[in-house]
């Protein structure tokens, strides 16, 4: 029986302490979170916190990206509030999000297709294309 893979946030979370060395404890103490708690977020039995704030300051200890920490935690960052202001953005990147969930796909094992789904080139931060 394998192991179910940890949550995007978890893993994340768990990557980033790691790449820090920092241990559950000392990780907590200067995010300023309950270590009982955040264990049983890391092992997936509760919810990321909900607070963007706390996922900033975790992003912030870890040195990870605050959007996509927030993205992996299953809310929307403030900043991407212009995703509801411009539909023709919101098709945008939700055209994008399904071409990858389509290559997903395929890496599984679905679609055996040897065409790549054209991908636009780097651009500007995302943060800033989506305002």
């Amino acid at each position: 029986m394998s192991a179910r893979p940890a949550p995007p946030f978890a893993a994340r979370v768990a990557e980033g302490m790691a790449r820090h060395g920092l241990t559950l404890r000392g990780f907590c103490r200067a995010a300023g979170l309950d270590a009982s708690f955040f264990s049983k977020v890391l092992s997936g039995k509760r919810s990321p916190p909900a607070e963007e704030a706390v996922l900033r300051r975790i992003a912030e200890v870890l040195g990870l990206e605050a959007a996509e920490l927030i993205v992996a935690a299953g809310r929307i960052p403030s900043e991407w509030g212009a995703l509801w202001k411009d539909p023709r953005l919101f098709r945008d990147v939700d055209s994008l999000a399904r071409e990858g969930r389509a290559r997903a796909a395929r890496g599984r094992g679905g679609l055996e297709s040897k065409q790549e789904i054209p991908v636009p080139g780097p651009r500007r931060d995302l943060a800033e294309e989506l305002l």
